[in-house]
This record gives structure tokens, C-alpha cells and sequence, in this order.
């Protein structure tokens, strides 16, 4: 089994949480979107859950399972990129 890249994890992991925040900032109205409210990236998840079960007509359990996936394969991307930059 190979090491993880523990700065490739980590900022993979930042960027993530950014690349949601900046989402969650995009529908926000424009009185919120500097509050907490507004770079939550929380509300940036529920929106990828919302858009999924919004286009697939899929039920809670299907549209969860589909966002996690979709999450994991993001970071998954994000960690290949920088461990490919810092190897």
C-alpha cells in the first residue's frame, strides 16, 4: 500500500471545502453572501444534493448516496492533481 501524500490530503481537502463555499456563495442573495450563512460550504453540499435529486428524480437515500459519491470522486481528482504536483 502506498503513503498518502499528507500536503497533497490536506489541501485537496481545503480546496474542496472552498470550491463549496464559493457555490454557496453564488445563491446567495447578495445581503448574505459574505456572512457565514453565505460561504457555509455545508449549504454548497445541499446544493449538489438538491441539483441531483432535482435532474435524477432520485429518492433521499439514492440522491445521498449519489452525492457522497460524487464528493469522494471530487476530492479524489483534487488529490491526484496535487500529489502529482508535489511528488
Amino acid at each position: 500500500m502506498k503513503n498518502i501524500n499528507k500536503t497533497a490530503f490536506i489541501v485537496s481537502l481545503l480546496v474542496l471545502i472552498a470550491a463549496f463555499s464559493v457555490l454557496s456563495m453564488t445563491s446567495m442573495p447578495e445581503e448574505f453572501r459574505y456572512t457565514w450563512v453565505g460561504l457555509n460550504p455545508w449549504n454548497g453540499v445541499e446544493g449538489l444534493a438538491f441539483t441531483v435529486r432535482y435532474f435524477l428524480h432520485t429518492s433521499v437515500a439514492v440522491t445521498y448516496i449519489i452525492t457522497v459519491a460524487l464528493l469522494f470522486l471530487i476530492w479524489w481528482r483534487l488529490y491526484a492533481i496535487f500529489h502529482r504536483i508535489w511528488h
